[in-house]
């Protein structure tokens, strides 16, 4: 079982994998708005503050408190699913983040559905997350058409 460091190490290692092969083709960009500009003044410093602040406190919570059952953890992953896109939407409505090549709150949700799935997965088994992992950036790369860095 893996342990909880190295899916929080695996989720950082995914999120700025993400700012170096998306450098100059990012499906979403972070826009800080109001006050956010003193402490986070461009999309990479939201970025790593999301990556390395708020994924740490997030993934224990959810790992920690999934349920039992098959069925329990396919709505907890919907619930945070959701939640995570609600999330989003309010960032877009507010103009903090925007999409882009194709990019839609739709991708977001189906992203954060896939991201969870893929949480729980590498805290039974990492290497099965880590190919699943490969297969789906694979298949974003090839459905958003992003060209390879």
């Amino acid at each position: 079982m893996a342990s909880g460091e190295g899916i929080k190490n695996t989720i950082v290692t995914g999120n700025l994998l993400y700012e170096v092969l998306l450098f100059h083709h990012r499906v979403w960009v972070f826009h800080p708005v109001g006050i956010d500009h003193l402490f986070l003044p461009d999309h990479l410093m939201v970025s790593l503050g999301i990556t390395l602040i708020i994924y740490p406190f997030v993934i224990p919570v959810f790992l920690g408190r999934l349920p039992l059952h098959v069925s329990g953890s396919l709505w907890w992953i919907l619930v945070w699913g959701l939640l995570f896109t609600v999330i989003e939407f309010i960032a877009y409505v507010n103009h903090s983040i925007t999409h882009h090549y194709g990019w839609s709150l739709l991708c977001s949700f189906l992203f954060n559905i896939v991201t969870f799935s893929l949480l729980i997965i590498h805290q039974k088994t990492a290497l099965a997350a880590w190919i699943l992992s490969g297969s789906f950036i694979a298949f974003l790369f090839i459905f958003f058409d992003i060209p390879m860095p």
